[in-house]
């Protein structure tokens, strides 16, 4: 490691600043933009640690988020970053209650909600270079896991590309004696590129074009109206919504629960909001909850009703973002994971994605193997699209 490089906590993005925290997490899309971050570490359930890293004239090099979770109830969605829940799909077995408590609490890094998360590094950087940097701050991740009382560690869903880089850097961290982390197969980002853009419009025209527009015919002949709002504006609309939505896949939020979730995103995320709001006459029976980015749409939520105009959810969460981003001049539609089979019939291709756990000390053999199963998302993946075979790239 650089002798040069040393690695300080900081509690807010803010503390770095707008600029550069944008400037070091370029390409990696708005999860880890400045807007998200601010609005992530709003969350009282979380500790929030910003660990930086700098060289000896005090140059940014790379910066990480960190949430310390104790396992306070959160939004369903957001289960997706609980180890304990992680380990208890893939076994295919419930935990019990103490072997939840085993992984808690929990030092999360990269990210915790949005399906994206990374260190946030300097481009400029050679590769010797961005090996020192990640392994100064991994070092310093145990180091804070450790001063926190963290019982486990996790990176989750990062491009599966970063992976590599970044489980060599934890080992080295932990040195030759120490725990490093179990390598996580977990999921994709399905991407759609806006018309006249690429493979998603070659494989429209090739294959299923007719069928898209046979879609987008029946909805715009069948529904009332759709109009675009801030997220300001509609929150006690849509929350109601998405909970019914959620509960109908399984889930226990409240519209309560889903009315805080998205009252508590106004204040760092309105103004990079566009929600699609379908009407059956004066009732909004559908939305879509889109963030704009320089680099494309990003769908986040969407809820509807049964009197939702048929194709409604295609049209809200894939049509219409893929001609908002054509009429914006952005390069793509970020749909996020699941349904995946679906989001493929509509062009989208995957951008896959990994984690790194470092399980509890004392855990059973049994549990800690269990992040190295694919779990059922990633399943669904690679029988969507094949095999994830991550093209080389350099970390970010």
């Amino acid at each position: 490691m650089d002798g040069d490089v040393s690695v300080t906590a900081l509690r807010s993005v803010a503390e770095i600043g707008e600029d550069q925290w944008n400037s070091l997490a370029e390409g990696n899309g708005f999860y880890l933009g400045y807007p998200w971050m601010a609005w992530a570490e709003t969350d009282p359930s979380f500790v929030t640690t910003y660990l930086v890293a700098r060289d000896a004239t005090g140059a940014v090099l790379a910066a990480v988020a960190t949430y310390l979770w104790g396992g306070v109830s959160v939004p369903s969605m957001n289960l997706a970053y609980s180890p304990g829940h992680i380990c208890e799909e893939n076994l295919g077995r419930p935990l019990s209650p103490d072997e939840h408590a085993s992984f808690l609490p929990a030092l999360l890094v990269g990210s915790r909600a949005g399906y994206h998360g990374a260190v946030a590094i300097s481009a400029a950087l050679t590769a010797d270079r961005r090996d020192a940097v990640l392994t100064a701050i991994f070092t310093e991740v145990e180091a804070l896991a450790a001063r926190l009382g963290a019982a486990s560690v996790a990176l989750l869903y990062t491009p599966a590309a970063n992976a590599p880089a970044y489980r060599a850097a934890w080992d080295r961290a932990v040195g030759p004696s120490g725990r490093g982390p179990v390598a996580a197969p977990l999921s994709a980002e399905a991407v759609l590129t806006a018309p006249g853009r690429g493979a998603s419009e070659r494989a429209a025209e090739a294959a299923q074009r007719r069928e898209w527009r046979r879609e987008q015919r029946r909805y715009d002949a069948t529904v009332d109206r759709v109009e675009t709002a801030r997220l300001s504006e509609c929150v006690d609309v849509v929350a109601p919504l998405l909970g019914a939505t959620q509960r109908k896949y399984g889930g226990p939020d409240t519209d309560a629960a889903m009315h805080h979730y998205f009252a508590s995103q106004v204040p760092a995320l309105d103004a990079y909001s566009h929600v699609l709001l379908e009407y059956a006459g004066d009732a909004v029976v559908g939305f879509s909850l889109n963030y704009l980015w320089h680099d494309g749409v990003y769908v986040r939520a969407a809820g509807f009703t049964e009197r939702a105009a048929p194709y409604s959810y295609f049209n809200l969460t894939m049509y219409r973002p893929r001609e908002l981003a054509a009429a914006r001049g952005l390069a793509s539609v970020h749909l996020g994971a699941g349904t995946y089979g679906a989001k493929r019939a509509r062009g989208a291709e995957p951008r896959w994605t990994a984690g790194l756990v470092r399980p509890p000390v004392g855990v059973s053999a049994e549990l800690a193997r269990a992040f190295a199963v694919p779990g059922s998302d990633h399943r669904q993946a690679v029988r969507t699209w094949g095999e994830d075979v991550p093209a080389p790239r350099p970390e970010r």
